[in-house]
């Protein structure tokens, strides 16, 4: 669900979001990366499925505390979306002390990895300055590799952020061709920014009388053109 922030125009994800789906994988052998793991993902062992399930009806229950140590010892065999939630649950502070800046690390190496969620989890503690500096660079890092991989609400803000040079370099062609591309999935927010930006941009300079002369702008043509134009006969 997204929220509306007037001042910045920004879209958030509440923290409520539902928890990541298993995609987490078997532990491996010393020296092995989460990359490499990512694309055996779907070696994930049964065990690990089953338990990962168990901190999801944990979680749903209300027993927080049951859902991180269930999901921890899944996260630091980095299975991602029990990371992502690990990271979600540090970030809130449910089951567990609020420790924001390892509810990061956890958002970034599922991130890095290619979880999507995690990625734009990543962009709003950043965005948010959430328990960590601010930091508008990295936040639209983080967006731009979300909204690489479709995600409207990432593509939004990465606009927002070019329309107004945050992070990166102010650059408004980007802003609407980012808005754009969320604008097309529905998200209203950024039809809302086309409405008020597309009526303001600038349309093609018009020409000045002397440009705008026939002699000025086109030669004559040759008299073999003049003569069919007129319904003559050249050879």
């Amino acid at each position: 669900m997204s929220q509306f922030r007037p001042a910045c125009y920004f879209a958030g994800i509440a923290l409520t979001a539902a928890l990541a789906f298993p995609h987490g994988v078997s532990a491996q052998g010393p020296g092995t990366t989460v990359r490499d793991r990512l694309e055996q993902s779907d070696a994930m062992a049964r065990p690990d499925s089953d338990r990962f399930n168990e901190g999801v009806a944990a979680y749903d229950a209300g027993n927080y505390k049951r859902a991180f140590d269930i999901w921890l010892p899944l996260a630091q065999r980095d299975d991602l979306a029990a990371m992502r939630n690990v990271a979600l649950l540090l970030r809130q502070g449910k089951g567990v002390e609020r420790n924001p800046e390892r509810a990061l690390y956890f958002y970034e190496r599922s991130g890095r990895a290619g979880f999507v969620a995690s990625q734009v989890n990543s962009a709003f503690m950043y965005l948010d300055g959430d328990g960590i500096p601010q930091d508008y660079k990295k936040a639209s890092f983080w967006f731009h590799a979300a909204a690489l991989a479709g995600v409207p609400v990432a593509r939004y803000n990465l606009g927002v952020m070019y329309e107004r040079g945050l992070g990166v370099e102010k650059d408004p062609a980007r802003a609407l061709a980012w808005y754009t591309l969320a604008a097309r999935a529905g998200h209203a927010q950024a039809l809302d920014r086309l409405a008020v930006l597309v009526p303001h941009l600038p349309g093609p300079t018009p020409p000045s009388e002397a440009d705008a002369a026939l002699g000025a702008t086109a030669p004559a043509p040759p008299a073999a053109e003049l003569d069919r134009l007129d319904g003559g006969i050249n050879p």
